[in-house]
């Protein structure tokens, strides 16, 4: 491939991760072929990561940095590659066949060759750091098997290297060309509506931490035989799945606060679970080498990683409630964000919210609008009316109905005349609040600042183009944010809402 080629290509894969930011809302047969093209998208640059390593000349370099180049190369491949099989595989039911069995044989058969090579690295680099902590036989076995993984490195090499050639090479653009496309079925004379991506995603993270309980629970019950082969089955079966949630939700980590905290836990839960695996794996090569004292070693090694995961996973009632809980939160986020819709959109409101310490100064510098809003009584339909007065006197009446999860609602909003306002103003007695709202633009963003009138409280709110939109908090206001209330329903306004005093003076600011 020119250098032309490789740059067009490059910033095709740049398009797919702007694509994936607003993968969320896409229907989910779009949203799922957006992520696994994201992740081909990483495969192809880290495939050439590995092809420029091999160009490089061990002579003319740092002979460390080079190997150390080549290593890093090939897990980027390596986690790519998982990564794009483990969205194929969880959003099958979306794919609709896509791609095509062919296709995923060759990616399982490219799989297999990696993750041996990845394995050799790792065995090598253990050695390399821990075989002179070790004393006696074990130190001299350790030097034994070093030295024939050394000389079995141009061999793994090569194989990566033609297996990427021969497959990889081979499949990539048919690959591309499944995923780019899909066919949707429309009835005549009926709306067709269709799951969002974040719904579908929802369901599957939520099916997964079915599943992870289980597996969890199970644990916790064969926790005093850590080396049994049922414990060793249930640990294997706990990593594969916090890979591919880890897979699922990577795009989507900075998107929502919940999403970061659940993908950081599988990530050091992960970790943990793969050291365990590589110390075993390298104990199993150490026994069939006859170096059964070096063995003896990296299965204590192994059974210390399995003691922390069980202690920090599923050690007891309260450890599991909290991992269930910080799994559960990231797919009723995602469930917030992944209401049905259909082709004709309602209005959204989408906004984040921040608790403030006080008013910034800058906020206080511009025009304030006086607002007195009241909520009609209703359960399941509650109404909004709202009567703002602007520093130059006019006065705005509206009527406002909102549906939906907190963050991201449908608003559905229209002015009405002051006499219908008037006549309906009585009503909310009930849930009522008054504040000076402060409006100032920052970038692409506009800010509102909301200081309560009737209790001591100051709200900063920013209304977003959509849920995947991350705004920055401005340096004006971040010195006085306490914390992000975005999703607690406290401090909705129509729940904060009470009953006002009878003597409350409602014809403008009051000062």
């Amino acid at each position: 491939m020119s250098d032309a080629e490789h740059k067009r290509e490059t910033n095709d894969e740049g398009d797919f991760a702007v694509l994936v930011a607003g993968a969320l809302q896409r229907p989910a047969p779009e949203g799922a072929r957006i992520v696994a093209l994201y992740w081909l998208a990483q495969l192809h640059d880290a495939r050439h990561a590995w092809a420029h390593s091999l160009r490089t000349d061990d002579s003319e370099h740092d002979e460390h940095r080079v190997l150390v180049d080549r290593v890093e190369a090939l897990h980027k491949v390596r986690v790519a590659l998982r990564r794009l099989r483990a969205v194929l595989r969880e959003h099958r039911a979306v794919l609709d066949g896509d791609p095509s069995a062919r296709t995923r044989a060759a990616l399982r058969k490219l799989a297999r060759v990696t993750s041996d090579a990845r394995d050799a690295d790792v065995q090598r680099a253990w050695l390399h750091a821990e075989r002179d902590t070790l004393i006696g036989e074990a130190h001299r076995e350790a030097c034994d098997i070093a030295l024939r993984l050394e000389q079995h490195r141009d061999a793994e090499r090569a194989r990566v290297t033609r297996a990427l050639h021969t497959v990889f090479d081979t499949i990539e653009h048919r690959l591309e060309r499944q995923l780019s496309a899909y066919a949707v079925r429309r009835h005549i004379g009926r709306a067709t509506v269709c799951t969002t991506f974040a719904a579908h995603l929802a369901h599957r993270v939520l099916r997964a931490s079915e599943r992870l309980q289980e597996d969890l629970a199970t644990l916790a019950v064969l926790v005093s035989d850590p080396s049994s082969a049922q414990t060793l089955a249930m640990m294997h079966a706990v990593r594969i799945r916090l890979k591919r949630q880890r897979a699922m939700l990577g795009p989507f980590v900075k998107h929502h606060p919940a999403f970061g905290a659940w993908y950081a836990l599988a990530t050091r839960g992960q970790d943990v679970l793969g050291a365990m695996r590589d110390a075993s794996l390298l104990a199993e090569l150490s026994t069939r080498s006859g170096a059964t004292a070096l063995a003896m070693v990296l299965q204590r090694v192994a059974l210390a990683h399995c003691a922390a995961f069980m202690q920090t996973w599923c050690a007891n009632a309260e450890v599991l409630a909290h991992v269930a809980r910080v799994q559960t939160d990231a797919a009723a986020a995602l469930q917030s964000l992944g209401a049905r819709r259909d082709e004709e959109a309602l209005p959204m409101e989408i906004e984040r919210k921040y608790l403030l310490r006080d008013c910034p100064p800058e906020a206080e510098a511009a025009r304030a609008t006086f607002i007195e809003q009241g909520w009609l009584p209703g359960t399941l339909l509650r109404e909004r009316l709202r009567r703002a007065v602007a520093s130059d006197g006019s006065v705005r009446h509206t009527r406002t109905i909102k549906l939906g999860p907190i963050g991201a609602r449908i608003e559905i909003e229209e002015e009405t005349d002051p006499v219908l306002f008037a006549a309906l103003w009585p009503w909310t007695a009930a849930a009522r609040i008054r504040k000076r709202r402060f409006t100032i633009p920052d970038g692409v963003h506009v800010w509102e600042i909301d200081v309560f009138l009737d209790r001591n409280l100051v709200i900063a709110e920013v209304e977003l183009a959509s849920v995947t939109d991350v705004p920055i908090v401005p340096g004006w206001l971040a010195p006085y944010v306490m914390r992000d209330v975005s999703t607690d329903p406290a401090y909705l306004n129509s729940v904060m809402a009470r009953a006002e005093p009878s003597d409350v003076d409602h014809n403008g600011p009051v000062v």
